[in-house]
């Protein structure tokens, strides 16, 4: 190019850059006034007051403030959303379509563009381009219905749930948000989030097990200790038990912390309880008793969810000689009354110092179980220390 028309060029472009400059400084200027409509440029006022008489249902005037907005502040995206909006309300489809297609291009944090091509991605099915529209969305912390109807029509779908997995295994900074509402949704959208957030978990993700806890907390004080038990297990314990929570003592202290399955051990005055290295013939870690109360005493207790059938209890004990704790003991009672009816299980083999009863679950009033371990009352009252492990529980008919 030659030397005068390129100099020339870069004359125009400076000029042009110049104004645009010229044109953001005073819109800023405007903005400080105490009189903005007498110091009035356009900019981000114009935007804003088209916005507002959107809001009043003037969609003409809306239009009128767009255009001076895009005349001062051109490169802001506010501007040509608002331009966009106006059109869209106005029903100049083409129109609309165009101007958003220009704020698509100079910003994702504009909220209205981010709704609109979201709600045209759902309305051909583009799951791609609404997975990534949805995830902006959620990172400006939106909360409202089109939003809420968004997340609700990922879930219904297995492409959806997959979509929604995969922005989970990137560890948003809104997954806690989406997790916690989960104690929230009704039947059909739990299963449907359920879904998806079991999918991320499979493929690795690292979920908010405080915001899991807690949703799952929700669904217990709701009667749903069903949901809650399936959200905690396929959320943060997936190598758990079907049945019983962390049996062997060994779960991460980290999110047995959130866990409102986990077991809520019973220190008081003569009785101490511990998750230790366990002695042999126990392995890993194990929970130590230490009691010295004249009574029988509750050690330790946690919740469980079992479907009406008959099961199998099973556990090891050990003495700090190896040999097996007779004092200890374990049982299942539906929540809130007495214990269940128990039978021992000859068949089952005793290795280890492992003990085994059957018991059964009533088909009516017994939505909510607890497992209790128990430690027998001190003879003499001095300190008697004993460990327990592996607590299984199991369907009678399992091999």
């Amino acid at each position: 190019m030659p030397t005068v028309a390129l100099a020339s060029l870069v004359s125009v472009v400076a000029a042009a850059l110049a104004v645009l400059c010229w044109m953001s400084a005073a819109d800023r200027l405007s903005e400080e006034s105490l009189a903005a409509h007498k110091s009035y440029f356009g900019g981000q006022s114009a935007t804003r007051e088209a916005f507002q008489s959107l809001a009043d249902n003037n969609p003409r005037a809306a239009l009128t403030q767009a255009r001076r907005a895009i005349q001062s502040d051109p490169i802001n995206p506010a501007s040509t959303s608002a331009l966009a909006s106006a059109n869209l309300a106005l029903g100049n489809m083409q129109a609309a379509y165009a101007a958003f297609s220009v704020a698509g291009h100079l910003g994702w944090r504009d909220v209205p563009t981010q709704l609109f091509w979201l709600a045209q991605a759902l309305a051909v099915n583009d799951i791609g381009v609404a997975r990534d529209r949805l995830d902006a969305l959620l990172r400006l912390d939106i909360d409202n219905d089109a939003v809420d109807a968004a997340l609700a029509s990922f879930e219904q779908t297995s492409a959806g749930q997959q979509a929604l997995a995969s922005l989970l295994q990137r560890d948003p900074p809104w997954a806690s948000r989406v997790l916690g509402e989960t104690g929230k949704l009704t039947d059909g959208a739990f299963a449907g989030r359920m879904a998806a957030i079991s999918l991320a978990a499979s493929h690795g993700a690292n979920l908010d097990c405080g915001a899991v806890g807690a949703a799952a907390s929700q669904l217990i004080v709701g009667g749903r200790i069903g949901d809650a038990k399936t959200l905690w297990r396929q959320a943060c314990d997936r190598n758990g038990d079907v049945y019983i929570s962390d049996g062997g003592f060994e779960t991460d202290i980290t999110k047995a912390s959130h866990n409102p399955f986990d077991w809520r051990l019973q220190n008081s005055g003569g009785l101490g309880t511990s998750i230790v290295s366990a002695p042999s013939p126990l392995e890993g870690h194990a929970l130590r008793i230490d009691s010295s109360n004249t009574v029988r005493t509750i050690a330790a207790r946690q919740l469980m969810a079992l479907s009406p059938g008959t099961y199998r209890l099973s556990w090891q004990t050990a003495l700090e000689g190896g040999q097996a704790d007779d004092s200890i003991d374990a049982f299942v009672r539906c929540a809130g009354t007495t214990s269940m009816v128990y039978r021992n299980d000859d068949s089952f083999p005793a290795r280890g110092n492992a003990v085994a009863k059957i018991f059964t679950v009533p088909a009516s009033d017994c939505p909510i179980q607890e497992v209790d371990i128990q430690k027998a009352a001190s003879a003499s009252g001095n300190n008697e220390t004993g460990w327990v492990d592996n607590i299984r529980v199991a369907p009678i008919d399992a091999s």
